[in-house]
């Protein structure tokens, strides 16, 4: 039986791509380059899942060219690149990483603030 196949658009932690492949066939981009609309397209071509960033424009007409994607995972706070209206419509399910960042960012504006000693 052959497994699911799903896209990694950005280079991830090793050990991360390493556990996704004992469950789906990946083609990912430990590169890291940035695809183009049409090279994602083709790539996207034939997977059930995609892991993504904000780089990525998950769209009408690249869903149409999918059909059977199922899950798009953008590995962000933010879904500015998902077309939501279009998923729904698909039928594909849209995650992101909400809040992910906050307590770092507060930690840094803190310390940021912070009265420094005197030389």
């Amino acid at each position: 039986m052959s497994k699911p196949s799903i896209l990694v658009a950005r280079a991830i932690f090793p050990e991360v791509l390493a556990q996704l492949q004992q469950v789906f066939d990946v083609d990912h981009n430990q590169d890291d380059v940035v695809m183009t609309p049409a090279e994602l397209h083709s790539r996207m071509q034939g997977k059930v899942g995609a892991l993504t960033t904000g780089s990525e424009r998950i769209d009408g007409p690249l869903l149409n060219a999918c059909p059977g994607l199922k899950i798009v995972a953008n590995m962000a706070v933010g879904y500015n690149n998902f077309d939501v209206d279009a998923m729904t419509q698909a039928g594909v399910l849209a995650t992101n990483t909400p809040d992910v960042l906050t307590e770092t960012t507060a930690t840094l504006a803190l310390r940021c603030s912070w009265p420094r000693p005197a030389a």
